[in-house]
């Protein structure tokens, strides 16, 4: 008995499904931390350069944070569909920050606000000093420079309802209720989450970025030292 052979109304082989443009963009994403994750900070000998260098690949984190995030739906409806990137301080980002430039996140383009310190902020007239503590509560991340290191508790504290994700290169900026840190090891530039404090102001935190943290942080230190001195 001849076998019948089974083919194809269209006489080829169907193509197998391949992966979705959005899971090109995940994975391209990750495929980018990874390799500014083992981009040595002390590529050049010369300070300025290195300095430049090393805050060039903080923005590509930073910009690579941006994709796995969740905002609130509030917080990007209107907006002009923009997503805010604010840097509060001196800010040592230098020529870095070009990375932004006329990029988008899911269809919302990317837009650079420079602030003064918070302390010169807190010193301008009332209508010019409401405005600008607005436009910092607008931000959907705000790098917090380390020019403002004594003011960091203050700056969060400004913002913590408005589902900003705060991100330093700061001593202490987790345990003050930062949500990303940046830091140097072994030369390479790593990062510790405060995933508690992002969820406390309405952020969702991605699988895939916490993979790469070094440190994640599910309770707020400050509840942890707190909830330690009731029990005393």
């Amino acid at each position: 008995m001849n076998r019948q052979r089974h083919t194809n109304v269209t006489g080829t082989r169907p193509r197998p499904a391949g992966p979705t443009a959005s899971t090109i963009g995940c994975l391209l994403g990750i495929v980018i931390v990874l390799l500014t994750l083992f981009m040595p900070s002390d590529v050049y000998s010369d300070a300025t350069s290195a300095k430049y260098k090393e805050y060039e690949v903080k923005a590509a984190f930073i910009f690579n944070f941006l994709k796995f995030i969740d905002w609130p739906q509030e917080k990007t409806a209107g907006n002009n569909s923009q997503i805010v990137i604010g840097i509060i301080g001196e800010d040592p980002f230098g020529p870095g920050a070009d990375i932004f430039k006329d990029k988008s996140i899911e269809e919302h383009k990317l837009l650079v606000k420079r602030f003064e310190g918070i302390e010169q902020i807190k010193k301008m007239p009332e209508k010019d000093r409401n405005e600008q503590m607005e436009a910092l509560k607008r931000c959907h991340l705000l790098f917090i420079c380390q020019s403002e290191q004594k003011q960091v508790r203050d700056i969060i504290e400004i913002v913590r309802n408005s589902s900003v994700l705060t991100v330093a290169d700061a001593d202490g900026f987790i345990e003050a209720g930062g949500i990303i840190n940046f830091f140097t090891e072994d030369n390479k530039i790593r990062f510790d989450i405060n995933q508690g404090a992002a969820e406390k102001t309405g952020l969702k935190i991605r699988s895939q970025l916490l993979r790469l943290a070094k440190r994640v942080v599910t309770e707020s230190p400050a509840a942890k030292n707190a909830a330690k001195q009731e029990g005393n």
